[in-house]
């Protein structure tokens, strides 16, 4: 009967390291740094061209392929890349449309997040959203939120 019982238990602490190693080797797969992540100038035009496009979900997938990176990493990187499809206008006003979200440099869908914000009644949240996307001041945020705010009514 004690063998019995020594039996089991060193198939349980077997088991228990069994089950650690392989977790660990799990989690010791190579994980790309975002920040150490280098992006050529193709891959970064394909992605913002599919971005453009609308196709968020093929931008991400392929960003992954190229780099490595993880799922939510990739969907950060993409959405800056898209959003910075054009850059921030350097001057105290935003020229032609002030709602314009390609004149702000907002993608797709930040200006869906942006416009439901508003709509909420969230103008603070609002212009750090676009501060944050665009590199606005906060000022010219505030601008282009208001501007939206008088479109959505």
């Amino acid at each position: 009967m004690r063998v019995d019982i020594w039996y089991w238990v060193v198939v349980i602490v077997a088991a228990a390291v069994v089950a650690l190693v392989i977790v660990g080797r799990r989690s010791a797969r190579s994980r790309v740094d975002p920040t150490q992540v280098s992006i050529d100038p193709a891959l970064a035009a394909k992605v913002r061209a599919l971005y453009a496009k609308g196709d968020k979900v093929q931008a991400v997938k392929d960003l992954r392929a190229a780099t490595g990176l993880g799922v939510a990493d990739a969907i950060r990187i993409a959405d800056k890349l898209g959003a910075t499809d054009k850059p921030a206008p350097k001057g105290p006003s935003l020229t032609k449309s002030s709602t314009d979200p390609v004149a702000a440099g907002i993608g797709p869908d930040h200006d869906a997040e942006i416009r439901e914000m508003v709509k909420a009644g969230n103008q603070i949240a609002a212009i750090k959203r676009v501060h944050e996307l665009t590199g606005l001041s906060l000022k010219e945020a505030k601008k282009h939120v208001e501007a939206i705010a008088r479109q959505v009514g």
